[in-house]
């Protein structure tokens, strides 16, 4: 059974593996930026995920739980009183396409609701397709692209408010 839950201490070293291993799905062709990537990553955030997402009331991490085994995660964090960033959205290859980020892109809206927020934004790379069509599907919208080595990174926003309110 499918449980979003509240990420535990427990599940660092599921969520650092999903993570990683979402990030080298995509990677062909990009492998050493992509490491490079994933480790600063796992040096940065993902390595104390209580502190950067459990800390402030603002910001959340969840996992995805199918029968006790971790299978999905995605963190959102306060970027100030208006904004909400997306981070760390990942499936484990093995139970994509079974509704899963959909159901994490649900629970953090719901979350951002409740706090308040006007808006949602996320920053991924060209190479996550499959991703990159899920969050046009959930209403996200293309609002700037850069170079960021050899790979480009789009930055999408999600209105939580009808923009006449």
């Amino acid at each position: 059974m499918l449980n979003i839950r509240t990420f535990r201490p427990a599940d660092a070293e599921a969520v650092r593996r999903i993570f990683a291993q979402g990030q080298r799905d995509f990677a062909a062709g990009l492998e050493q930026a992509v490491e490079d990537y994933i480790r600063r990553s796992l040096a940065n955030d993902l390595a104390d995920i209580t502190l950067h997402y459990l800390s402030d009331p603002g910001s959340h991490f969840w996992v995805a739980d199918v029968g006790s085994e971790v299978r999905g995660m995605v963190g959102v964090q306060r970027r100030d009183g208006q904004e909400a960033e997306l981070r760390r959205m990942s499936v484990a290859p093995d139970a994509r396409r079974q509704g899963i980020g959909w159901l994490l892109l649900e629970t953090v809206e719901a979350f951002c609701k409740e706090r308040g927020y006007q808006r949602i934004q996320l920053t991924t790379v060209t190479q996550l397709q499959p991703a990159i069509a899920m969050y046009r599907r959930f209403g996200y919208r293309l609002v700037g692209e850069e170079p960021y080595g050899i790979m480009t990174v789009q930055e999408f926003v999600k209105p939580l408010t009808n923009p006449t309110e």
